[in-house]
């Protein structure tokens, strides 16, 4: 699921305007929380904001579309071990069991200076924002939040250029001709509603390498799933399906994917439920605790699946 862009215009919305406010510091740190000559950006907020104006204001601070889901984690270098976290995918019913963003307070979360939380922001590139609280100010007259009060260093693109890329091929080489989708001798062209170029890139050179068939592409879907999926996990169910006994909100064990014969037309997951097994479409289901790589790969599937290929 994503946002919509026009959260960027809703920023000041629903937000009271004091002229005191809390005080961030948020930079945009790498993988291993290192914030170290990082653009950063110092952000006024009130204090009865949401964590989810938060995060739109912080996202603007360095002109990022809120197109994705995003958390706060209290575990600013490994985010599937946090104690404490808040998760835009529980405003939806989803997530991994935290609270979601838009009921929790800043002022609630954020109430010792120094504190710091990590900002994930979308799941699949995995933008990492350390957000530190420096305490509540007086702003000067004429000044209300939110606001930004400071910016150093240039923000990174949120979505790089293909051509500067030199292990991607031209975009060119995505184009559809307009009559490929009623060639019946086209399998599967690339849809034009593409969202996610980095997504498709990896899909593409990792996961479906010389698989031109659809056996093969079921094939290679199910090893790369069953690499990352090895252990069983628990999980919610996200989407009703015409193909699963399950409903929405249902929580199951995942004890892996089904057998290969029952993945010829998409991927399965073995489930326990109500001390039965089933076997039901593995996009329907949402982890409720997932490592990194087997979250990624779970999402590169439900990615793969949203945008309408088929095998």
């Amino acid at each position: 699921m994503e946002f919509n862009k026009q959260h960027r215009s809703e920023r000041n919305m629903n937000m009271p305007t004091k002229n005191k406010a809390k005080l961030f510091k948020v930079t945009c740190s790498d993988w291993n929380g290192a914030v170290r000559g990082r653009p950063y950006r110092k952000l006024a907020i009130d204090g009865k904001a949401s964590l989810e104006s938060l995060a739109i204001n912080i996202l603007y601070a360095f002109d990022f579309d809120m197109d994705h889901m995003f958390g706060f984690y209290d575990n600013l270098k490994n985010w599937t071990r946090s104690t404490e976290g808040y998760e835009s995918m529980a405003d939806y019913g989803d997530g991994d069991g935290f609270p979601g963003t838009q009921s929790a307070k800043v002022a609630k979360v954020f109430h010792t200076p120094k504190q710091k939380m990590l900002m994930l922001f979308d799941y699949g590139d995995e933008w990492r924002f350390i957000v530190q609280f420096l305490g509540d100010e007086t702003l000067p007259a004429g000044i209300t939040a939110p606001a930004v009060l400071e910016s150093v260093g240039e923000a990174p693109e949120q979505y790089p250029d293909w051509e500067d890329e030199d292990d991607y091929e031209e975009e060119d080489d995505y184009e559809v001709e307009e009559n490929d989708a009623a060639n019946p001798d086209v399998v599967n062209p690339i849809p034009q509603n593409v969202k996610n170029f980095n997504i498709e890139a990896r899909i593409r050179d990792e996961i479906l390498v010389d698989a031109y068939e659809a056996e093969e592409r079921a094939m290679s879907w199910y090893t790369y799933l069953q690499d990352h999926l090895s252990t069983a996990f628990d999980a919610k169910c996200a989407i009703a399906d015409a193909q699963s006994p399950l409903q929405t909100g249902e929580k199951v064990r995942v004890l892996g994917l089904a057998a290969p014969e029952d993945c010829t037309e998409r991927i399965r997951a073995k489930i326990e439920w109500e001390k039965r097994q089933f076997a039901v479409p593995l996009e329907q289901l949402a982890p409720t605790r997932l490592g990194k790589d087997a979250r990624q790969a779970l999402e590169d599937w439900v990615y793969w699946r949203t945008q309408g290929y088929l095998f």
